[in-house]
């Protein structure tokens, strides 16, 4: 079982940044104009693969919150934010305003509780495996700390929902076999559980979406992804001219709803589930890298393929990353 844990741990890391890599061409994107440069995506991979070059501030972010963990044997605020500020050395690729804004503040010397910004944005939730990971077997030092490193860039309660949710999704998954599946009610009453009783208002909100993502499983992907693609989004965020198409809204709301929702339709394999994750359009390096996390959890590195693997840049630094984190865990659980 040990092994199998770190397999997981390991493809979990590469989940993300494999998505995100996939992804990171296509931002902005949307899913009809992805899918017209393509009849085989896995054959234009391997004839464009200089466009695939880099993954993006999601899987770096993902890195350093990993290391924050392992230095501080857990969550401990000040290797957080030093982390954070390690970034800006990497230096950062495509990040989004959110983390960018309050990270240089709080090289600066800015406080954190000052330093954030009120954004619903994903940015949180894109960084957020290694917790997930972590604090598998501690559901409530899970919570509080998905809540903690989100509030250090984003004070609005939609990005800590959204961490809690894909946090909580990936302690589910690592000890479920692909081979044996999942209860899908088992899964959503999980993730349900781990925002509910809050009495936030869009904490509230997120348990009626999820609700309603789980009702609508049956429709296919395009369809799917259209209809959630801005689901929660609020005026004057709400993009008008992509409604009623698949772009997918870096709200983290939206952007989590149309992760899971893929990732739910394509249990299948770990190839088939994230090509379609970063094919999404919208944010499509953040869907890939969110649903990367909960895929790679669920599959392991043993189901990835190793084309795959040798796409991402740094593989073998984000493989040890992974064992660390996961020797770590093995210390204090």
């Amino acid at each position: 079982m040990e092994k199998n844990l770190l397999d997981k741990f390991q493809g979990c890391l590469l989940g993300v940044a494999i998505g995100d890599t996939l992804g990171h061409p296509f931002e902005g994107k949307l899913r009809s104009e992805i899918y017209s440069y393509f009849d085989n995506f896995e054959e234009f991979i391997q004839n464009n693969r200089g466009l695939f070059n880099t993954y993006t501030d999601d899987s770096q972010l993902t890195l350093h919150t990993a290391e924050a963990l392992i230095k501080g044997n857990g969550f401990n605020i000040d290797y957080f934010i030093r982390e954070y500020i390690n970034w800006l050395d990497d230096p950062p690729i495509g990040p989004g305003y959110g983390c960018i804004s309050s990270i240089r503040k709080l090289k600066y010397g800015v406080p954190w509780k000052e330093a954030a910004s009120n954004s619903g944005g994903n940015g949180t939730t894109m960084r957020i495996a290694p917790v997930g990971l972590f604090y598998s077997k501690n559901i409530k030092a899970l919570k509080t700390t998905a809540i903690k490193s989100s509030s250090i860039t984003h004070s609005h309660p939609a990005a800590s929902a959204g961490a809690v949710v894909i946090a909580r999704a990936i302690a589910f998954l690592i000890d479920k076999d692909p081979e044996t599946g999942f209860s899908i009610d088992d899964f959503f009453d999980v993730i349900t559980a781990s925002i509910s009783n809050s009495q936030d208002e869009i904490w509230e909100e997120f348990i009626q979406i999820l609700d309603r993502l789980k009702s609508k499983l049956n429709l296919p992907i395009e369809s799917g992804i259209i209809k959630f693609s801005q689901i929660g989004v609020k005026s004057p965020y709400f993009i008008e001219q992509y409604l009623g198409q698949a772009f997918v809204h870096p709200y983290t709301i939206s952007t989590v709803i149309c992760s899971i929702f893929i990732f739910l339709k394509r249990l299948t394999s770990f190839k088939e589930c994230i090509f379609e994750l970063a094919t999404a359009g919208g944010d499509s390096d953040t869907v890939g890298a969110i649903g990367g996390s909960l895929v790679g959890a669920y599959f392991g590195l043993e189901n990835i393929p190793p084309d795959l693997i040798k796409l991402v840049k740094n593989d073998k630094k984000i493989l040890k990353i992974s064992e660390d984190l996961f020797y770590k865990f093995k210390q204090n659980f």
